[in-house]
């Protein structure tokens, strides 16, 4: 691959871009794989075992899962896995159907006893929950492969009635992956029923350009905004956001801008760092998208510019500090309440939730003040936000110590811990359902979650999908 060519310095809090491209470092693989990934991804550059049934990952079985993301209808769960350890020949994206995972809980907890005919047993541990093979709710032949080291899935809700697309980003290629869904299949141009993902379906050039920069390393985070019609992209380790035009007619994605140097390196490093990418209003004229950052107490904001006929664009907007809470220099996810009002953002240095007020001023420029803090776990990572019938609550991973904490925003106050399982990573609501579902990265589980008011399993999980992996020892 060419080297990117040199930036230049661009308007705003010190990103640079070149003809669409960015000037990154390109290093090894880290974050979310464990250790011994990190060895067998260093050894795979020099050559990973070629394609075939033998080394191909199971089609419904989840394996290192990371990101997923609930079909607008709340009828499917979209998931996929990483294959952090590199067993197989690539990750997988699955379909997990929401309403066989509601008959399954409905007759678990009504009765108290196991469903009869499927591959399911109470857990001898927690007894109020039951513990089912992926298969039971896995929609058969709809799964489709794509490269290693997934961490993040979003969904784009298309023009036509049950069309949906998906992107993720893998950074084993590195890429932004995109595969669309019928209401009954997932397509991303490969062949049979368990197809790859094609290099069309794969976007790691700037334009399809081979005269630009490919993509950053390190595609992390995503934020989809189905209404304007684009994907937004943080790179881990370089401190860069992408843009890819997404039209919503369905017609096929575009890298078409990349921004870098968003971020000051850290000083015992010089690594910088993108993490959290959200939308204030998404379909809104004009919004404003805001990036976290893990190497400074700062978030950008960014606008995206889309001249008529021409692809769209980054431009840095105003930012502001963390900094009613010292250091505050490791953000990580964000979201906003649905009037966009409130921005809620991790943060690991020090474990703090802060809660921002984003309502708008008499500039029509959002205020950005910094409204409470609420104390978090260790190693707290990604959020959502949800009213399942007691109002908002914000519901956070804690990756160390395998939880997650529910919090009141109202009186930013926690009312609820629950324990997940090991390695809990990506959330995501169905409020319809009322149900949360996390995936579980160190033991290939997605765990739901009761979200009933006043229900004796309220915060509890009532069905764990997919049996853990054994712990590996130390």
């Amino acid at each position: 691959m060419r080297p990117p060519p040199a930036a230049r310095q661009a308007t705003g809090a010190g990103p640079s871009r070149s003809n669409g491209s960015v000037d990154v470092r390109r290093p090894a693989v880290i974050g979310i794989a464990p250790p011994l990934a990190l060895g067998l991804a260093l050894s795979c550059l020099a050559g990973c075992p070629a394609s075939g049934e033998e080394v191909a990952p199971p089609a419904r079985q989840l394996y290192f899962p990371t990101g997923m993301d609930v079909a607008p209808d709340q009828s499917v769960l979209f998931v996929a896995s990483a294959n952090s350890d590199l067993r197989y020949d690539s990750g997988t994206v699955a379909v997990l159907s929401l309403p066989e995972i509601d008959e399954i809980v409905a007759g678990w907890l009504t009765s108290g006893q196991v469903p009869s005919g499927r591959d399911c047993q109470q857990d001898l541990m927690i007894p109020y929950t039951l513990v089912c093979d992926e298969e039971e709710v896995v929609l058969p032949d709809a799964s489709v492969r794509i490269g290693n080291f997934a961490t993040d899935l979003a969904v784009q809700d298309l023009s036509g009635d049950d069309d949906l697309r998906l992107f993720i980003a893998v950074r084993g290629d590195p890429s932004l992956t995109w595969v669309d869904w019928d209401g009954q299949d997932l397509a991303c141009g490969g062949d049979g029923d368990y197809p790859e993902c094609d290099d069309q379906h794969r976007l790691t050039q700037l334009r399809g350009d081979e005269d630009l920069s490919g993509l950053p390393d390190e595609p992390f985070s995503l934020f989809v905004d189905s209404g304007n019609g684009y994907a937004v992209i943080t790179h881990l380790t370089t401190g860069a956001v992408s843009l890819a035009d997404a039209p919503p007619d369905g017609a096929p994605p575009v890298l078409s801008d990349a921004l870098g140097n968003l971020f000051a390196p850290d000083p015992n490093t010089n690594v910088r760092g993108a993490v959290g990418a959200a939308g204030r209003l998404p379909g809104t004229p004009n919004d404003r998208i805001y990036v976290t950052s893990r190497t400074e107490s700062r978030v950008q904001t960014l606008l995206v510019s889309r001249p008529p006929g021409e692809l769209p664009s980054l431009v840095p907007a105003e930012y502001f500090f963390l900094n009613r809470v010292l250091p505050s220099n490791d953000g990580r996810d964000i979201t906003f309440s649905s009037d966009g009002q409130r921005a809620y953002i991790v943060n690991r240095n020090p474990p703090m939730l802060h809660i921002i007020d984003t309502s708008l001023g008499e500039l029509g420029v959002p205020r950005n003040e910094f409204l409470a803090g609420v104390e978090l776990c260790q190693q707290a990572s990604n959020l959502t936000v949800a009213d399942a019938g007691r109002g908002d609550r914000i519901f956070v991973a804690c990756f160390g110590n395998g939880q997650v904490w529910s919090i009141d925003p109202r009186g930013a106050v926690v009312d609820a811990i629950i324990d997940v399982g090991r390695g809990p990573h990506a959330v995501v609501a169905s409020p319809a359902r009322q149900k949360l579902y996390v995936t579980n990265f160190l033991e290939d589980t997605v765990a739901v979650i009761d979200l009933t008011p006043e229900s004796t399993t309220e915060n509890r999980v009532v069905l764990r999908v997919g049996r853990a992996r054994q712990a590996e020892a130390d």
